[in-house]
């Protein structure tokens, strides 16, 4: 009897029948991206993946629901010229989280300014109504059973905000959107990376966890869920903000079945320029 074929193998075959035999490289980040989003540790990710259009990303996630590698219909969201993929209830959830919950979030990087500061009470609802106008998008999109769809930028969104909130970070950059520049450059940032890892062999059973030392396990992908950076000068005003949301990641971690061994790093980082 011949042997299952392993999980990235599988993946790597939806991959290249939707995208060509060139998208193999890509399969074991890809996988992982978008098994992040199915089991709700991310709200949505960002598709930095050379030639994956959104027509075809669409395909691709409807492949892999009917092959039965995710668990969810996944939805893909078009913003400008890039596509993101997305879990369109754990997106929901997260930006009304945003409106009503969370309090000090953006970190006002216009430049111009002597050193980034925590943004004014006006920036920061104007982050909020971007949330809002977001998450009613998204909403129509489930009740309507939309698969793909774009958001129309408006004037007063900045748009690395935007893509922040997509994708579920705790702090947020803001600046002037007027301005195509920042007042980070030459600023220690912190930098903190959000890590787990994926066997690629198999997936165990539906509804029992991957148990595992890992990295040190030959077969697992460590990946890298989140990154994102705070300024130094400001980390005490974001601390508490981090620490809220890693705790809701850990508690998110602990209901999904595939990842092991979450870890959250942080590194002091000065650029010369950075981009956003």
């Amino acid at each position: 009897m011949a042997a299952e074929p392993s999980l990235l193998t599988r993946w790597r075959q939806v991959l290249c029948n939707v995208f060509g035999k060139k998208s193999a490289k890509y399969a074991a980040d890809l996988m992982c991206d978008v098994l992040s989003v199915d089991r709700g540790l991310k709200p949505a990710f960002l598709v930095d993946y050379g030639g994956l259009g959104c027509s075809k990303m669409t395909v691709f996630t409807e492949e892999l629901l009917r092959s039965e590698l995710v668990q969810h219909r996944l939805a893909v969201l078009t913003v400008g010229s890039d596509v993101l993929v997305l879990n369109a209830d754990a997106s929901v959830t997260h930006l009304q989280s945003v409106q009503s919950d969370w309090d000090r979030f953006v970190v006002d990087v216009t430049l111009g300014l002597p050193e980034p500061k925590p943004a004014t009470g006006f920036c920061t609802q104007t982050v909020r109504d971007c949330a809002r106008d977001v998450a009613k998008c998204i909403a129509t999109m489930r009740k309507m059973s939309v698969l793909q769809s774009d958001i129309a930028l408006q004037e007063n969104w900045n748009i690395s905000t935007l893509f922040g909130l997509l994708v579920g970070y705790p702090v947020l950059y803001w600046y002037d959107p007027t301005q195509h520049d920042t007042c980070l450059s030459m600023v220690p940032l912190l930098v903190y990376n959000v890590y787990a890892c994926l066997d690629l062999n198999t997936a165990p059973p539906l509804g029992e966890k991957s148990v595992s030392n890992c990295p040190e396990q030959r077969n697992h992908h460590k990946h890298k869920l989140y990154s994102f950076s705070v300024p130094k000068n400001v980390k005490q005003d974001f601390s508490k903000q981090i620490d809220r949301w890693f705790e809701r990641v850990q508690e998110l971690f602990a209901l999904q079945d595939l990842f092991c061994c979450l870890e959250m790093t942080c590194s002091e980082m000065t650029l010369p320029t950075v981009a956003l």
